[in-house]
């Protein structure tokens, strides 16, 4: 089976890191297990858009919104697909509406899906606006970066958390340099946008609410560059 690379999500307070793949042939998505590494990732140059020969094997308990989780064996990995080939790719995948991608459980303000009776599944594309997009960046002790946008119904989620690894490592670099500015005027320059928006494995906040949190697991701008590449 030919699978491309879709997200590499990353975790806040380890290395592991968890990756998407979408199969080129029917668009079905899958999401390996156990995680990979940080050091996997760079050792093997795995990127989105990375091609990979593999043997899926599905979790038959894996349970809503979870639905990708899979085993991934006898992995061969190939080629990077060129930017029209991915981008047709999460077009084939993409939804206006982050509303209708997650069954109305998800709205800019309800961004926790409930923990009894989640979504059938657990990430989506979806497509944005591209002058909608604007970073920020909170400083509490850490730098929390969150972004904002509008999906292509006109609704609009302000202060998303970024769990794309490549993307944050990009935006932290450009902090360093004093030019969110200038990453906010390109982000805003591109033709096509998406975001591939993921649901978060169960999770307590603060209040005590507890469910699966929407988060940007992968952020993509068309065309000529990807944000891993930035």
């Amino acid at each position: 089976m030919k699978l491309v690379v879709t997200d590499i999500t990353r975790f806040k307070d380890n290395n592991d890191v968890c990756m998407a793949l979408l199969d080129v042939e029917n668009c079905t998505c899958h999401r390996p297990l156990p995680y990979a590494t940080k050091e996997l990732v760079a050792q093997k140059g795995i990127r989105p858009g990375m091609l990979v020969d593999a043997t899926v094997l599905p979790i038959e308990d894996a349970t809503r919104p979870h639905v990708e989780d899979c085993h991934m064996v006898n992995d061969l990995w190939l080629e990077m697909m060129d930017d029209n080939s991915f981008k047709d790719l999460l077009e084939h995948t993409a939804f206006d509406s982050v509303s209708e991608a997650f069954n109305g459980m998800i709205t800019p303000k309800k961004r926790c899906a409930p923990h009894d009776c989640p979504p059938e599944f657990s990430i989506k594309t979806i497509r944005v606006d591209p002058l909608s997009m604007a970073l920020s960046v909170m400083d509490c002790g850490e730098k929390k970066i969150r972004l904002s946008f509008q999906d292509k119904s006109g609704e609009t989620f302000r202060h998303t958390p970024i769990a794309d690894l490549n993307f944050h490592s990009c935006v932290l670099k450009y902090i360093q340099q004093d030019r969110m500015d200038e990453l906010n005027a390109l982000l805003a320059g591109g033709e096509d946008v998406y975001i591939r928006l993921g649901l978060s494995r169960l999770y307590k906040g603060k209040s005590g609410k507890q469910g699966y949190w929407m988060q940007a697991n992968g952020i993509y701008c068309f065309p000529g560059y990807f944000c891993s590449t930035m």
